[in-house]
């Protein structure tokens, strides 16, 4: 309950000032920015004014996921620093009328940490609890698809709040999306409307908008600055907008977030704009990013929507590679990262190669034995001319203690034209791999289809294929002649859909050191691998973003596909009758 009089942005930075060790150095600026500005004469702070819209978000707003379901929202201490400085600061504009200070935020927490209710409370407000008339009101994000993250929850805000539904009227689209709400309202005999759209990237339609209230949702996706920029320009005659940019951060630096970010880090610095205002969670110079007073420093709801449990299962799953580190970073720490680490450790990925050395003979001869007559399935991943064409096959097997353990044989394409040049930009020494017998020289400039068709041969002969996968690109004449083999073929496009599935799973067999191969190319292509996700989390290998080579890895993925499915774990008493069935 906000209690009339009660300054709440004193009350959290009195409490950063008791324990500053607690804070971050962002926050603790910002803490250091709201005392200077208490001392300065051209403006002050209402308090009247700052809890009449945290009053109003707190009776109307409920949450609509989570445990919290169906409750009141109940503003957190620093929600409320963010809010009271929003509403309360004020000045005196040209006309003689006192006017808000801040005519944009710039909000930065962590994944989990209520962001998209702070959203909404201050969009309900603009729109409803202000008492401005026909204001609008708007959604942005990177896409029509992303601005549903924030407008869904607005209008389900909305429907459950039974004084605010009934003056509204919700329209939606396709799949139930939300494409706008309009509020109607009559004073005096006279009608007028509220509205709120969910703005995509036609940005044309900004201007003459008149924008009063812009919601800028996860700038951290957003590539092209345009949406943004125009809003601003059209926000200008107004006395009182709002530009609300509320994210976390992200990969890239080349995003609309990261621009915002410095910008924001340069106000808070030089305090040289008082028209934002910037609240930023992220750790400290020097911070250990296994450190658990560092997770609570910049997790601010810690303990309401976070839990150091959640937490915890994110961090176990973040050290299986370089990829999910930079997500635990990005997402949890609230850390911007660099877009294009790659998704494996080198030195995660070296376990998996039994190396090709006088000492391990015995080692890769016992390796090679063992696969004979065994199942496997192919992954085919081809080319033409300068990727490597790609052939793997996975073996399902397990350790000397039941553990599931993946065994790959590889061999590799790739034209003899230009080798030396290959092998420089590259850093690859194919030559010696061809004497290896890891990779096959094609004469001239193109991929030989029919050297592939006879290496499957001569795996025919040797091991058990169940199955042929492959990616479909380039795929038109060869695999009618792998399928002439008797071979089943299966196309694995390079989708997240699709590839999720057996990418996760690689990631865990390779952090519980559960595949061997005896390729270096294997090693090569996988710690080159560049993961991106789409908007449901869901990832695919990018050859584009991968700087070398990666096409190792994706016929091993396109294998697995498969294979996941065949990867058992036997208890001692299992293990037991599972060697009995092969040695009796």
């Amino acid at each position: 309950m906000i209690e009339k009089g009660v300054n709440y942005a004193d009350e959290y930075a009195k409490r950063v000032r008791k324990k500053p060790k607690e804070y971050p150095k962002t926050i603790r600026d910002a803490v250091d920015r709201y005392y200077r500005w208490k001392k300065r004469k051209d403006i002050w702070f209402d308090v009247d004014k700052a809890n009449e819209a945290m009053d109003f978000m707190e009776s109307f707003i409920r949450h609509v996921n989570g445990d919290l379901a169906g409750q009141l929202l109940k503003l957190e201490s620093w929600q409320k620093f963010g809010y009271s400085q929003l509403y309360g600061w004020q000045r005196i504009n040209e006309k003689g009328e006192a006017v808000r200070v801040i005519r944009e935020v710039y909000w930065q927490v962590p994944k989990k940490n209520g962001k998209t209710l702070i959203a909404v409370g201050g969009l309900a407000y603009a729109m409803y609890g202000e008492g401005k008339l026909g204001v609008n009101t708007f959604c942005c994000a990177s896409d029509y698809t992303q601005a549903q993250y924030a407008a869904k929850p607005y209008a389900a805000a909305i429907i459950n709040s039974e004084p605010l539904y009934d003056v509204s009227k919700i329209y939606k689209g396709k799949k139930d999306t939300i494409e706008a709400i309009v509020y109607k309202f009559t004073i005096d005999n006279i009608t007028f409307e509220n509205d709120f759209k969910v703005m995509t990237k036609e940005t044309d339609k900004i201007e003459g908008s008149n924008p009063y209230f812009v919601l800028n949702d996860e700038c951290h996706v957003q590539k092209n600055m345009n949406q943004y920029d125009n809003f601003k320009s059209a926000m200008i005659n107004r006395d009182e907008p709002i530009m609300f940019n509320i994210s976390t951060a992200g990969r890239g630096t080349s995003s609309v977030g990261m621009r915002i970010y410095k910008e924001a880090k340069e106000t808070l610095k030089k305090d040289d704009d008082d028209t934002r205002l910037v609240l930023i969670y992220e750790p400290n110079k020097g911070y250990e990013w296994d450190d658990r007073d560092v997770w609570k420093m910049v997790n601010p709801n810690i303990g309401v929507s976070v839990t150091m449990e959640a937490l915890e299962m994110a961090f176990k799953n973040a050290k299986k590679s370089n990829f999910s580190k930079g997500e635990f970073l990005a997402k949890h720490l609230n850390l911007f990262v660099n877009s294009n680490e790659s998704y494996f450790d080198l030195d995660q990925v070296e376990k998996c190669l039994i190396e090709t050395t006088e000492e391990n003979q015995e080692i890769l001869k016992e390796f090679n034995d063992s696969l004979e007559g065994e199942m496997c399935w192919l992954g085919l991943d081809l080319s033409k001319t300068t990727d490597l064409t790609s052939a793997t096959l996975n073996f399902p097997s397990h350790d000397e203690y039941g553990n599931p353990l993946l065994k790959l044989k590889q061999r590799y394409w790739i034209p003899s034209d230009n080798l030396d040049a290959r092998e420089k930009e590259d850093n690859v020494p194919y030559s010696e791999l061809v004497e290896q017998g890891h990779v096959e020289l094609c004469d001239g400039k193109m991929i030989n289809e029919d050297m592939i068709v006879e290496s499957i041969k001569e795996w025919m002969n040797v091991y058990d294929i169940q199955k042929v996968n492959y990616d479909p690109a380039m795929s038109a004449t060869l695999i009618p002649k792998i399928e002439n083999l008797g071979l089943e073929c299966t196309a694995v496009g390079q989708y997240p859909n699709v590839v999720n599935a057996p990418i996760t799973d690689a990631e865990l067999l390779i952090y519980q050191e559960q595949i061997r191969t005896d390729n270096p190319l294997f090693v090569y292509c996988a710690s080159n691998v560049v993961i991106t996700k789409n908007l449901g989390g869901m990832k695919a290998a990018s050859k584009s973003k991968s700087v070398k080579k990666i096409d190792g890895f994706i016929s091993f993925i396109i294998a697995h596909k498969e294979t996941m499915f065949e990867m058992e774990h036997f208890d001692d008493d299992e293990l037991e009758e599972y060697l009995e069935s092969i040695y009796r």
